[in-house]
């Protein structure tokens, strides 16, 4: 079976499909490609996983009035052709697409050429590209029921959010010291996440607040590549990804603040980890993590930080979860009743079952 995977904007649009790649892999007769979008980051993960990989041109899709609207229509209609030329040399079984902008084309040209579709949407409701990815898709894998009303019924596929093996196999095994031997035995640990890219926002919160943040416990800080600020603290650690050592982190982390993307939740569930989030906000997104965010709040499974008001009790609110054990375990074990370790295998039978 020949698998085209597409999807990017994010590496939280890649890593959910390596996830099912990580599956499929080990299927006799199983072959991939990947097409994307010129982007160092997204390229190199896809090509560490050891899928080739086609960059397209592409247009982002924007949700308000914009002459760039205009002019992107020609970046779509090239990153169509471009896809078109793609599927037809590589004859894919199945397109699995992951969203973002850079799908489209893919899609729509796996369409017109007889190729099944199977979509996914990981966050709480369907962003734009999806919506329209969904028109042409035989299948649409959706986290959760509820909140996808605008896709026909007929095609709607809960699978759950799907998390690399290189987490899954180690949340359930029990932390051990020598893991972080940096962190004291008695130090509590606050885990910033920003997202695959940082969060200027957050980054903000955090290098402000250092003095106090670091005086109750020790802070690791993913800030992403673009805004390392390389600060020095006996009990402040800054780096711009997180990459091996964020299954131990997790393990160990007190509290997390992060930003509420629907692959970080996923994950946060799947080590029970008690969680201060801080969404994007509807200025800045279509409002997908806001709405992320406040679906697990619903649960009594996070604290949640939304507008300026919330984030003047930024210290507060670190600090008030910190001193309360009690608090930080109804977190752990509320978002731990929502982790779901099987859904990269539901996607990769569904995609089987298409392609048979």
């Amino acid at each position: 079976m020949i698998v085209c995977y597409t999807g990017g904007g994010t590496l939280g649009h890649i890593y959910p499909a390596l996830a099912v790649h990580e599956v499929l892999e080990k299927r006799a007769g199983y072959q991939a490609f990947w097409i994307g979008r010129e982007e160092r980051s997204e390229r190199e993960a896809v090509e560490h996983a050891g899928i080739p990989f086609f960059a397209i041109r592409s247009g982002k899709l924007r949700r308000y009035r914009s002459l760039q609207n205009v002019l992107d229509i020609g970046n779509v209609l090239s990153g169509c052709f471009q896809a078109f030329s793609i599927l037809r040399r590589n004859k894919p079984d199945v397109l699995f697409s992951k969203g973002g902008f850079v799908s489209v084309p893919p899609v729509l040209a796996a369409f017109v050429l007889g190729i099944p579709v199977v979509s996914h949407e990981s966050d709480a409701s369907p962003g734009l590209a999806t919506r329209i990815n969904a028109r042409f898709s035989r299948f649409v894998c959706i986290p959760f029921a509820q909140g996808f009303e605008t896709i026909k019924e007929s095609k709607r596929v809960v699978t759950g959010n799907p998390i690399r093996q290189s987490l899954v196999s180690k949340a359930d095994q029990p932390y051990t010291e020598d893991e972080l031997a940096f962190i004291g035995r008695d130090d509590k640990l606050i885990l910033v996440l920003g997202g695959s890219g940082g969060s200027q926002q957050i980054n903000s919160l955090i290098r402000n607040n250092l003095e106090a943040l670091t005086q109750i416990a020790y802070v690791y800080h993913q800030c992403g590549s673009l805004d390392v600020q390389n600060l020095e603290h006996e009990r402040y650690t800054e780096v711009a990804f997180i990459t091996d050592l964020l299954p131990s982190l997790l393990k160990r982390a007190d509290l997390v603040i992060s930003r509420s993307g629907a692959n970080t939740i996923a994950e946060l569930a799947l080590f029970g980890c008690a969680s201060l989030l801080i969404p994007l906000s509807r200025q800045s997104s279509r409002g997908d993590q806001i709405d992320n965010a406040l679906r697990l709040a619903s649960f009594g499974a996070c604290r949640v930080l939304l507008d300026e008001n919330d984030l003047n009790r930024f210290i507060e609110a670190v600090k008030d979860l910190l001193e309360d054990r009690q608090k930080r375990t109804m977190l752990s074990m509320n978002i731990r009743k929502l982790a779901q370790k099987e859904c990269a295998h539901r996607i990769a039978e569904l995609l089987c079952s298409v392609k048979e």
